[in-house]
């Protein structure tokens, strides 16, 4: 009998059947790191349409309609809009305004801040919209935008 005809012993099947489990494993790690990542993903991008679509509704109202808590016109309230200061805020009467709306477990928080103590009387305001929600982790995670709007009836004077 030759050598070549003795045929394969059982250790090399085992050996196979290790390095191919070893090689299954690293892609199932794998596989649920990545669902991991597009989950959020996922939730990461929610967040910014969120507060996107917050911030279009800032834009769209009219510059009087900024500290009204129905920004769609549609009859409902969505949050409260609350001078800083009051209720736990920082400093009252400081011409900050901020409500909060949670939506499918994101915080939407939009604050409203008019270069002068009353909106009508302001050239500007600064628009801020945060969007919060914790990973899957546990992690506080957030985004921010914000946006400049012109008083389209501010007549000038000095500051």
């Amino acid at each position: 009998m030759l050598l070549s005809e003795r045929g394969m012993s059982l250790v090399e099947p085992l050996v196979a059947m290790v390095v191919l489990s070893v090689s299954l494993l690293g892609s199932v790690g794998m596989l649920a790191l990545a669902q991991d990542g597009i989950a959020g993903g996922a939730r990461k991008l929610e967040a910014i349409a969120l507060a996107e679509s917050r911030l279009e509704r800032l834009r769209a109202v009219p510059y009087q309609s900024l500290l009204k808590a129905d920004l769609d016109g549609d009859g409902l309230v969505v949050g409260r809009l609350k001078v800083s200061g009051s209720e736990g805020y920082a400093v009252a009467g400081d011409g900050e305004y901020t409500a909060r709306q949670t939506i499918n477990g994101v915080l939407v928080t939009w604050t409203v801040r008019p270069d002068r103590p009353s909106l009508a009387h302001s050239r500007t305001a600064t628009l801020t919209v945060t969007a919060a929600w914790s990973d899957q982790g546990g992690r506080h995670r957030t985004v921010r935008l914000g946006m400049r709007r012109a008083n389209p009836v501010f007549s000038g004077g000095a500051v």
